[in-house]
């Protein structure tokens, strides 16, 4: 855009410091768009002002093409609601003009469709709204367009793309509330148990059901922190796991062995295939890969429906040229909304888990964890799941052993 005329740029430039602040009153480049807009809508080609027009729409095309180049998007409407002009930005964000009055867009425009005047050019219509839209989290604000008499003749919404702002956030308002929760559950257990057994005879019999709430409890105050500690790695890029050979399936029994009666009493049944992977060996960390399978197992667990189940199936595949054990986890559960999918692999996110049979353990970590655990072996960990229907976790690490 190296051609376009100084003044033009400078204008344009004057008008989109309003714009990254979302609604600057005090330009009137907006005005002028939509202005030029409707009238190259209204000209006729044998018109008189034909030339007038054709610098009109040069001038236009000069400045959809700054909009057509920004972050934000922009969405400009008559008064009707009709779409006048979406940039690039706009239409990806919104995945088409079409999806604008299925959206919270179309819901924010309506709210303010009966203001008719306007103080100034460009006048914001109530503060900006952070807002679902297409997937993501955007922060729109929406303003009226006045002519020179103050009378509303369009709107702009003005889109910023702050998904990731978003989770920043939750993280930095939950963070402290998750661990304290986590850590407080089984502090009270350890704390209970111990008193109780301190309070027997010397000689009376070991209570061997107490003992074993109280190391169940230490087990998942051990996780946690090895959690943290995965967490802390992570971030540092040092993250380092040991390189033992290992059977796949002997993996696969040590946690299923340790989870069964839990989730049996809950109600959910657990099921193991692991027929042809006797021999199956992998190089491997076993308590992390124990760690990543336990939580994919518990995940299928809490959001499971009553009476259902959690399938643990392993096979062998070839990809590329190279043998991997995969050890899939399915459930038939609530699943997980088309909202969440692109992100639960994220550090420290967390979905709407207010549908899940059982409050779900743990920081929101997880699954960002256990994805690199999973490439820290030169393996994957994928996801598939439909809303109301289930979930299905992959997880491949490369083998060792060819046979079967």
């Amino acid at each position: 855009m190296s051609h376009m005329p100084r003044e033009t740029r400078s204008e344009a430039d004057a008008g989109l410091g309003g714009l990254h602040r979302f609604g600057s009153a005090s330009e009137s480049l907006f005005r002028r768009l939509y202005l030029r807009l409707s009238r190259q809508r209204a000209a006729r080609p044998a018109s008189p002002q034909a030339r007038q027009q054709q610098r009109q729409s040069s001038q236009l095309d000069r400045l959809r093409a700054i909009f057509a180049s920004l972050e934000e998007g922009i969405i400009m409407q008559d008064t009707s609601g009709k779409v006048t002009m979406m940039n690039r930005t706009g239409e990806a964000m919104l995945g088409g003009k079409r999806n604008f009055w299925g959206s919270a867009l179309g819901t924010l425009f309506e709210q303010y469709r009966h203001v008719q005047t306007t103080s100034a050019e460009l006048v914001p219509l109530g503060e900006a709204a952070e807002l679902p839209l297409n997937n993501r989290i955007v922060r729109a604000q929406l303003s009226a367009i006045g002519d020179e008499d103050n009378r509303r003749i369009g709107t702009v919404i003005i889109l910023r793309d702050v998904t990731h702002d978003a989770l920043a956030l939750r993280l930095k308002d939950g963070f402290v509330a998750h661990i304290a929760r986590e850590l407080s559950n089984p502090v009270t257990v350890i704390k209970l148990a111990g008193e109780l057994l301190s309070a027997q005879p010397e000689d009376a019999a070991v209570n061997q059901r107490l003992l074993d709430k109280l190391l169940r409890n230490v087990d998942m105050l051990d996780q946690l922190a090895l959690e943290l500690l995965d967490i802390a790695q992570l971030k540092a890029g040092s993250l380092d796991v040991a390189r033992q050979s290992l059977r796949v399936e002997a993996v696969i029994w040590s946690v299923v062995n340790g989870m069964e009666a839990a989730l049996a009493s809950r109600g959910i049944d657990l099921l193991v295939m692991t027929r042809g992977i006797s021999a199956a060996q992998v190089l491997g960390d076993d308590k992390r890969l124990q760690w990543a399978l336990g939580h994919l197992v518990r995940n299928g667990a809490d959001y499971a429906r009553e009476d259902g189940y959690v399938a643990v199936a392993a096979r062998g595949q070839l990809r590329g040229g190279k043998r991997y054990v995969l050890v899939t986890v399915s459930d038939n559960g609530i699943g997980i909304k088309p909202v969440d999918m692109p992100h639960i692999f994220e550090r420290f996110y967390r979905g709407d888990a207010s549908a899940a049979v059982q409050a779900p353990r743990g920081l929101g970590q997880g699954l960002y964890v256990a994805r690199a655990i999973a490439e820290a072996h030169g393996g994957f960990l994928t996801a598939e799941s439909r809303e109301g229907v289930g979930s299905m976790f992959t997880l491949g690490i490369p083998q060792i052993s060819a046979s079967a």
